[in-house]
């Protein structure tokens, strides 16, 4: 049986899928890759001086394709890095915060390889991103607490002042932070949440606080740091002085942290004005 004919079908139905949308100067190039959630992969394709620049528009990390964008659990990190690396994928911060993922090549013949490239990279990331990785309960009452304490401290600190789940230093995104309180534009009070859904959880929550507080001290933003604020969530179920205890005594004396607990939280009033 002459199997010929149905590659060329297979081919012709293939090349039927991929279609484009003019936007300006960009060329939205619709793929016909579609990730887990059957949602089709756009690249955006536009010239830049002697370079064609092929990026993702954003829309992964801006959650176009999901609601919440990409995840930043350390088991989901390490994937991303390896796709970055696959692939070459090159990230971008814009001045607006929007992360874009790039390529860019000076021949016109590589763009094809190039928008093949950054479309697979773009269904294999949000199709991993699509996994649970954590515990759902431990992540539930996280984003819970996170939620209370970023809502209270928006409550009585100007917006001009406060960033909430942001990076110490945007140029270099390593250390993040529940939040940042700006004193003044150059000086930086260092805010961790502490809390979990069992006692390990919750001393797990303590020990990355304490190695972020330590490698902010280490950081070229030093200069910058004025204070360090431990918010420990009481009410936790992972709470407990007699088991975690300790490790929160720890927290304060090696890296000079306030701790001020939840039951609590009307001193930070004082503190952050």
């Amino acid at each position: 049986m002459n199997l010929v004919p149905l590659f060329k079908n297979i081919k012709t139905e293939f090349n039927a899928l991929w279609k484009y949308k003019q936007r300006g100067d960009t060329l939205e190039v619709i793929c016909p890759y579609a990730t887990t959630q059957n949602k089709f992969v756009s690249v955006f394709l536009t010239k830049q001086g002697n370079e064609f620049v092929i990026t993702d528009g954003a829309w992964v990390n801006g959650g176009v394709y999901n609601e919440v964008g990409l995840s930043d659990e350390p088991c989901f990190v390490k994937v991303l890095e390896h796709f970055k690396i696959t692939y070459d994928i090159k990230e971008m911060q814009a001045s607006n915060g929007n992360t874009y993922y790039y390529l860019k090549t000076s021949n016109a013949i590589n763009i094809a390889s190039k928008v093949f490239d950054l479309s697979t990279f773009i269904q294999n990331v949000l199709s991993v991103a699509d996994i649970t990785f954590e515990n759902k309960k431990e992540k539930e009452a996280v984003k819970r607490f996170a939620s209370k304490a970023n809502n209270f401290l928006k409550s009585f600190i100007s917006s001009d002042k406060i960033r909430v789940n942001e990076y110490l230093n945007p140029d270099k995104k390593e250390l993040k932070f529940n939040a940042l309180y700006y004193n003044t534009p150059n000086k930086i009070t260092l805010i961790n949440y502490i809390t979990g859904s069992t006692n390990t959880h919750f001393s797990n929550s303590i020990f990355k606080a304490n190695t972020l507080f330590e490698m902010a001290e280490e950081s070229s933003m030093k200069s910058h740091i004025t204070a360090k604020l431990s918010i420990v969530d009481t009410v936790a179920l992972g709470y407990s002085l007699e088991k975690n205890g300790h490790y929160l005594y720890h927290l304060q004396k090696h890296t000079a942290s306030k701790i001020i607990n939840w039951d609590e939280r009307k001193k930070l009033q004082t503190l952050l004005n």
